[in-house]
């Protein structure tokens, strides 16, 4: 039971792209925006109704280790499109720090896993997380100049709120190696900090469009 339960939680966080990708449609009030989201939020129910009992997964140290580097790889895609199309400085600084922190965080999680002899293990969950990075990618450069920054600061706080959750409610609880249970934990605490960036810059953005 515990097994199937954390398939189908971690599931849940390849989904996110769906969840962020909806709502932030849905917030947009435009007959495209909406279209486009309720398409995406089709998909995420799809993903949601997964049985937890159609597939085993092993809760390994090394599968554990894949989600965290997947998740990673999506934040270092949405950062190197943030770069470009962002207008605000303040949002360009942060997609430069997003881009810095995941990519030094999965060569970390490389040798800390070498060192540890322990093998990266692709699942299920590792392959969908992978997969929506493009749909997000997608959506994010699609975004209208003038939206694309709340637009992306909307979907830092949605993707940092949704790490936490699984870092504190699953992997760091399951990891079994001490070292790379470490790693989680200085992982869980920036991915805290940058969320509260996010939160902050997303907030001086939309003060500025209610003026």
């Amino acid at each position: 039971m515990m097994r199937h339960h954390f398939k189908h939680r971690v599931a849940l966080i390849a989904a996110l792209a769906a969840s962020v990708i909806g709502s932030s449609a849905h917030a947009g009030g435009r007959g495209g925006y909406v279209h486009q989201g309720a398409q995406i939020s089709e998909l995420q129910q799809r993903l949601e109704e997964v049985s937890p009992r159609s597939e085993e997964i092993q809760i390994s140290d090394g599968a554990l280790a894949k989600v965290i580097s997947a998740a990673n790889e999506v934040e270092i895609s949405l950062a190197m499109i943030a770069r470009k199309q962002a207008r605000s400085r303040e949002v360009k600084d942060f997609a430069r720090e997003m881009l810095e922190a995941h990519t030094q965080g999965n060569i970390r999680l490389s040798a800390l896993l070498r060192r540890l002899r322990i093998k990266a293990q692709p699942t299920r969950a590792s392959a969908m997380i992978a997969g929506h990075s493009s749909i997000i990618a997608a959506y994010l450069q699609k975004q209208p100049a003038e939206k694309f920054d709340l637009t992306y600061m909307a979907i830092q706080v949605r993707m940092h709120a949704h790490a936490l959750r699984m870092l504190d409610e699953q992997a760091i609880p399951r990891v079994k190696n001490q070292a790379l249970k470490q790693e989680l934990q200085r992982i869980r605490d920036e991915a805290a900090s940058h969320m509260k960036r996010a939160q902050a810059i997303q907030a001086t953005l939309a003060k500025g469009q209610e003026r």
